[in-house]
């Protein structure tokens, strides 16, 4: 299953326990609770990212390419596996940073029921967030009577058109990097204020040295297609490495004088 689209044969993305294809006559009555919890991103230590987030993302978190296949890039959100340090107690963000789409996106998500057919609108039927009775929970109906979507599920459709369109632009980006073996397995060493070290390793960045030396041509349609701009976006990023770690410790010591 990809981040914006599943089949039934194929694992399931991050997240997503039970990605099921919206029909009226099995899913009239379902509905979306109102109150927006993030627990299910509470152990995400990196979440998905798409170039058009690329802007606003960098200025919390350091951006970086899964060491995969498909490199596709992630917002790195924690230091260690299994915390994601912008997921409090109560499932709420961290006030003023910014939310990743993958994570706005759920518990919806566009399916192909077949590979390479037209994508429709789904949704993980476990979530916590997603009611089988939308009228016994008080929760916001996906259809209306006739079998049509309701306003919450044109919303969702649409959000999650926009994103697999982003998606499959951002997988264009990472394959032209790939071409051009811009992309190389890196470690952060991030300086601690008692001396020592944080290391965080298990993904890939651009190879400022590679990108400074492409030919004229490659930059010019690089240039053209927008992606210079991502390069230095993720470059940019890189800064907030320390402001993760300072997150971390805040919250260590946060913890520890609770205890």
């Amino acid at each position: 299953m990809a981040d914006t689209s599943s089949s039934v044969a194929a694992p399931h993305p991050l997240f997503y326990r039970a990605p099921t294809l919206l029909r009226f006559n099995e899913h009239k009555q379902f509905g979306l609770r109102p109150q927006v919890s993030y627990r299910f991103a509470a152990e995400a230590a990196a979440i998905p990212l798409v170039g058009a987030e690329f802007a606003q993302a960098q200025r919390h978190y350091p951006i970086v390419f899964a060491s995969n296949d498909e490199a596709m890039p992630l917002a790195v959100t924690g230091l260690t596996t299994g915390r994601n340090l912008f997921v409090d107690a109560d499932g709420a963000w961290a006030s003023g940073s910014y939310v990743p789409g993958y994570v706005r996106r759920y518990p919806f998500i566009s399916i192909a029921p077949e590979a390479g057919g037209t994508t429709m609108l789904g949704l993980d039927t476990t979530s916590a967030r997603v009611s089988p009775d939308a009228a016994r929970d008080g929760a916001d109906p996906l259809f209306t009577s006739d079998g049509k979507p309701t306003q919450v599920g044109s919303t969702a459709m649409a959000f999650c058109d926009a994103y697999a369109l982003e998606y499959e632009r951002t997988r264009a980006f990472t394959a032209a990097l790939r071409a051009q073996d811009l992309l190389v397995e890196r470690a952060a060493r991030i300086n601690r204020p008692d001396g020592g070290e944080q290391v965080v390793q298990g993904f890939r960045l651009i190879d400022e040295a590679v990108f400074r030396a492409l030919p004229k041509d490659v930059v010019a349609d690089f240039h053209a297609k927008g992606w210079l701009d991502l390069i230095v976006l993720h470059l940019a990023s890189q800064t907030s490495w320390l402001a993760l770690l300072e997150r971390a410790e805040a919250q260590a010591k946060t913890a520890s004088a609770l205890n």
